[in-house]
């Protein structure tokens, strides 16, 4: 039985492995990020009423504190959110009633922000509607906008 392992294992040293090729392609370089202006108005592409839900769940609401006037953000309508909004707007619903005071204190977060509140403005996404904002990895900030009413 080792010399069946000792020659699996040799042939796959001399011939190479699948999960050697796996692992290269893996390590390869990655496409470019897409940039978006600091004031872009996003459709939700790749925004989903789950990820929304779950920011709420996660207590995952961005540090306000760290926006500057250099800082990005994208306003995300909850309109234009993927999914099933017949059943999906209800579990939405539900979490902005379970978190109806942290989304009160958000709105008066973003409206105490100046650089924030000032490209929200200017990009006519509206302050009195915002129900998360999130941040990403690369800094950006995602502002979502319930716009349903």
């Amino acid at each position: 039985m080792k010399s069946v392992t000792k020659l699996a294992l040799a042939a796959l040293l001399v011939c190479g492995s699948p999960f050697v090729a796996v692992a290269q392609d893996a390590a390869a370089p990655a496409a470019p990020a897409a940039t978006t202006d600091a004031n872009a108005m996003s459709t939700g592409n790749a925004d989903t009423y789950g990820s929304l839900i779950s920011s709420f769940a996660a207590g995952k609401m961005a540090d306000l504190s760290t926006f500057t006037s250099a800082s990005t953000v994208n306003c995300v309508m909850v309109s234009s959110l993927k999914g099933d909004a017949a059943t999906e707007a209800a579990a939405l619903d539900k979490a902005l009633t379970d978190n109806a005071a942290a989304v009160t204190t958000l709105k008066t977060s973003v409206s105490g922000n100046a650089d924030l509140k000032a490209k929200l403005e200017a990009s006519n996404c509206p302050i009195d509607k915002v129900v998360a904002v999130t941040s990403g990895a690369d800094g950006a900030f995602t502002v979502y906008v319930d716009d349903r009413t």
